[in-house]
């Protein structure tokens, strides 16, 4: 049987795969753009949501992630990111639909010597990893049907990211700086989204309790040797790839200080939801050959 599943979000890198991957897991889905639901205009929002029936799950696919611009303004992530999951919680609660709500590695101030769990604390250093951390537990207050998933450094081969940052220096630089003491887990928008839906099935059923879980790709890797294998994937369909310089964060200053290493234990899911996690290096793979394909036989100006 086909299961109904409301997307809050249309054009991100999330959004689009969810949109993309709902059908082969047995979702049909809605995806909502900011002209059906906005998350500066909650009671909007609440709207949009009371005026659907028949939804077995939904799936907030809408962040604020500017982080540099939240410490100089903090409104539109606390909007986005906190007020908005609230009351669209509350909404969900009084419907009895399970919410799935995605979060950030940026809760935590990244100074562990591993990865973190779920039951570690959770203390931001910046005001978009403050803007989560609140949005994290209103979610999870609301319901005990609703489920928040922590993921990081999400990327694809169409969208603006870190992945599509690197490749567009091909043909460009012959050498670029990345910071090398900065470590997390890439995470393809692939892999978030068959997590989620894997998970939406199962807090649908009833077989799986909500919470708070960690969702993307195990092997932590610092920025700047991420961006390095990044090259040598791309190295298959051109000869043209800069060399990565690794430097220290302070040699990249920026107006909101990056958690150092803020790499994710997910076993809590793989468990809970009977779901296994691809390594990031695949994802990366499916991210350049996809860039590859715009190239259209001039790799060397993507």
């Amino acid at each position: 049987m086909t299961r109904r599943l409301l997307v809050l979000g249309r054009s991100g890198q999330l959004a689009t795969s969810l949109a993309r991957l709902a059908e082969p897991a047995g979702w049909r889905a809605e995806c909502l753009d900011r002209s059906e639901a906005d998350f500066t205009a909650p009671d909007q929002l609440v709207g949009a949501i009371a005026g659907r029936e028949g939804v077995d799950a939904i799936i907030n696919a809408v962040a604020c992630n500017d982080v540099d611009g939240a410490e100089n303004d903090d409104r539109p992530a606390q909007a986005i990111n906190a007020l908005a999951p609230a009351r669209l919680a509350q909404a969900c609660a009084a419907r009895d639909i399970p919410l799935l709500h995605v979060s950030t590695d940026y809760v935590f101030p990244g100074r562990s010597g591993g990865a973190y769990r779920e039951t570690d604390e959770a203390r931001p250093l910046n005001a978009y990893g403050r803007s989560k951390l609140d949005g994290e537990t209103a979610v999870l207050s609301a319901s005990h049907r609703h489920a928040v998933f922590r993921t990081a450094w999400v990327f694809n081969g169409t969208h603006n990211n870190f992945v599509t940052t690197m490749l567009r220096q091909i043909g460009v630089r012959e050498e670029v700086r990345v910071v090398a003491d900065q470590i997390g887990n890439p995470t393809h928008a692939d892999t978030l989204a068959s997590g989620l839906l894997q998970a939406a099935g199962c807090l649908a059923a009833g077989s799986a309790q909500g919470g708070l879980f960690h969702l993307c790709s195990p092997g932590p890797v610092s920025r700047s040797d991420f961006a390095a294998h990044i090259y040598r994937a791309a190295s298959h369909h051109t000869t043209d790839c800069p060399r990565v310089i690794p430097i220290p964060s302070a040699d990249w200053p920026s107006p909101a200080q990056r958690p150092a290493n803020s790499s994710l234990d997910c076993k809590l899911f793989e468990t809970h939801f009977q779901h296994t996690l691809p390594h990031w290096r695949a994802g990366v793979e499916q991210a350049v050959s996809q860039w590859a394909e715009g190239w259209a036989g001039t790799p060397s100006s993507p």
